[in-house]
C-alpha cells in the first residue's frame, strides 16, 4: 500500500516539475526556445583557434567568390582546379586598338576582357587550390580571413542545379564586340539556342528537300478520299544516317556514320556522301564485300523515286518511277576540279576566269581555255582536263529539270578563290610536329602583320619550312587544303 502511495506522490511531483519547466519556457520563449527558423536564421560559425592566425593561413571552406575587376584572365585558377569546375573565356583586343581593359587594384594593366568566368559550386570540392596561384588575389573563399572582402556564405543550397552555377564576368556584348569578339558571341548564341531547343524538347528538325524527279498521281477518284501513304527513308529516296544501321560491325558502322555527317554538313548530294563513306572505310582498312554490297544498295535507292498512285477503289498503290537518266551521272564542271592544275599561277588564272564566266553566264570551259591560252599557261595536262568536261557536256543532253537542278547547285557553290581572306592561325594546329607548327605560326604572323594575301602567306610557309627541312607530306597536304579554301 505504501508503495502505491509513493508512486502517486512521485507522479504528481514529476508532473508539477514538468509544468513548471514548460511555464518558464512559455514566459521566456525568446531566450529559452531552441527552435531556429532555418533558412531565415542560421547558427553563427564559432571562432576556432588552431594555432594559426587566420590572416596567415586560410582554413575557411566556403563559397568561392571572384573580384572580376581584378581578374587578368591568366587562367591559373582554371588550370589548378582538379575537377574543372572553373570555366574562363577571354577576348584579346587586336593590336593598335584603343580599347582600355582597365587596371587592377594592384595597378596591373589588364590586357584582355573576361567574357566568361563561371564557377559550378555543385562540382567544387572546396580544396582551395585555385586561390593560391592567383597573382592578383581576386579569387577566394568568402568569410574567415576574407571577411573584409565578402561575408561568410557556407550554406547556399538551391532547388535547381542552375542556382549553383555562378557567373562573375560582367563584360557587355558591346564591349566584347568592340574587342573583336564577334566570333565568340556567335558561338555563345548557337550554344544558347541548342540549350533552349533541348529544354523545349524540340530535338532535331530535319529539312525536307524537294525531289527533282516527281511522278504524276493517277487516280479516278478525288484525292481527298485517298488514304495517306507512309513512306520510309528508302521509299522517299533520301539518304539518312539510319541507312547505315545494316552494317553489322560496330566500328565500321561508326566510321560510316561519322563520314556521312561530315559530308552532309558540307552540303553534298547522296552520291558524293556515299563516295566519302566508302573512302573513309577504305582508309581505315574496314572495307569488306558485305559493306560494299550495302553501299551499292544505298547508291541504287536514291536514283529511284516512289510516288503514290491512287486506284479507283481509293487504295493507295506505290509505283516506282524509272531511274533518272543521264542527269545523275553527268559530271558538272566545278571550280574545285581546277585544283588538279599543278602550276599555281595557271590555277589562279583558271579560277578567276571560271568565276567571271559564271557571273556573266558564258561557257566556263571555253572561258578558262581562252584565259590560259592568252596567259601562255595552257599545257597538255590542263588541255586534257578541259576536254574531259567539254566532251561530257557535248555527249549529255539533260532534261529541263536536271538543268535547273544543276543551275541551282552551281549558284550555291560560290568560291571566290582569288579573293579568299587570310585563314586563321588555328588552322595550322593540324601540323603534328611541335617545332614545325611553331615555325609555321611565326611565318603566318609575320605575313599577317605585313598584310599579305592567303596565296603569299602559303608560299612563304612552303619556302620557310622547305629551307628548314620541315616540309613533309602531311604538312604539304594541309597547305594544299588551305590554298584551295577547303
Amino acid at each position: 500500500m505504501s508503495e502505491y502511495l509513493n508512486n502517486i506522490v512521485y507522479g504528481v511531483k514529476s508532473f508539477l516539475t514538468g509544468m513548471k519547466l514548460t511555464m518558464d519556457h512559455f514566459r521566456n520563449k525568446k531566450e529559452l526556445v531552441a527552435t531556429l527558423q532555418y533558412p531565415h536564421e542560421k547558427w553563427p560559425v564559432p571562432e576556432r583557434n588552431i594555432g594559426f592566425n587566420h590572416s596567415e593561413y586560410n582554413l575557411i571552406r566556403s563559397r568561392l567568390h571572384v573580384d572580376i575587376d581584378d581578374c587578368i584572365a591568366c587562367m591559373q585558377c582554371e588550370r589548378a582546379c582538379p575537377v574543372d569546375c572553373i570555366k574562363i573565356d577571354s577576348i584579346k583586343p587586336p593590336k593598335g586598338s584603343e580599347i582600355d581593359c582597365g587596371m587592377t587594384s594592384n595597378d596591373t594593366q589588364k590586357k584582355m576582357i573576361v567574357s566568361r568566368f563561371t564557377i559550378d559550386m555543385s562540382e567544387c570540392m572546396y580544396c582551395n587550390l585555385c586561390v593560391f596561384p592567383c597573382p592578383e588575389d581576386c579569387i577566394y573563399m568568402v568569410g574567415g580571413p576574407n571577411a573584409e572582402k565578402h561575408e561568410i556564405d557556407y550554406e547556399f543550397s538551391q532547388y535547381k542545379r542552375d542556382g549553383m552555377i555562378f557567373e562573375f564576368a560582367d563584360a557587355t556584348d558591346e564591349a566584347i564586340r568592340d574587342a573583336g569578339g564577334e566570333k565568340w558571341l556567335d558561338q555563345r548564341d548557337v550554344k544558347l539556342a541548342k540549350h533552349n531547343d533541348g529544354v523545349e524538347l524540340k530535338g532535331e528538325v530535319k529539312s525536307v528537300k524537294p525531289d527533282p524527279i516527281t511522278a504524276p498521281i493517277k487516280t479516278d477518284t478525288p484525292i481527298s478520299t485517298a488514304k495517306p501513304a507512309t513512306q520510309t527513308s528508302e521509299s522517299s529516296g533520301e539518304l539518312e544516317i539510319k541507312s547505315f544501321n545494316d552494317i553489322s560491325d560496330k566500328m565500321c558502322r561508326g566510321i560510316a556514320k561519322k563520314a556521312f555527317m561530315a559530308a552532309k554538313r558540307g552540303g553534298k548530294d547522296a552520291v558524293a556522301i556515299l563516295a566519302d563513306v566508302a573512302q573513309a572505310l577504305s582508309d581505315a582498312g574496314k572495307m569488306s564485300d558485305e559493306i560494299q554490297s550495302i553501299l551499292d544498295g544505298l547508291s541504287a535507292s536514291p536514283s529511284k523515286a516512289v510516288a503514290p498512285a491512287v486506284e479507283a477503289g481509293g487504295d493507295v498503290k506505290v509505283e516506282s518511277v524509272p531511274d533518272a537518266p543521264e542527269a545523275v551521272e553527268m559530271k558538272e564542271f566545278d571550280i574545285k576540279d581546277l585544283n588538279a592544275i599543278e602550276d599555281k599561277m595557271a590555277r589562279g588564272t583558271a579560277k578567276k576566269a571560271f568565276i567571271a564566266a559564271k557571273r556573266s553566264g558564258e561557257d566556263k570551259v571555253e572561258a578558262v581555255r581562252k584565259a590560259l591560252t592568252d596567259a601562255g599557261k595552257l599545257d597538255t595536262a590542263t588541255e586534257d582536263l578541259l576536254n574531259s568536261f567539254s566532251g561530257a557536256a557535248a555527249k549529255v543532253s539533260a532534261p529541263v529539270e536536271a538543268e535547273k537542278l544543276a543551275e541551282s547547285t552551281e549558284e550555291a557553290v560560290v568560291e571566290p578563290v582569288g579573293d579568299l581572306p587570310l585563314f586563321e592561325i588555328a588552322d595550322l594546329n593540324g601540323i603534328d610536329d611541335k617545332m614545325t607548327r611553331g615555325m609555321a605560326k611565326k611565318i603566318f604572323m609575320a605575313g599577317k602583320r605585313t598584310g599579305k594575301t592567303r596565296t603569299e602567306v602559303i608560299a612563304d610557309l612552303r619556302a620557310g619550312l622547305t629551307e628548314a627541312g620541315k616540309l613533309d607530306d602531311a604538312t604539304n597536304t594541309i597547305l594544299n587544303k588551305l590554298g584551295s579554301g577547303n
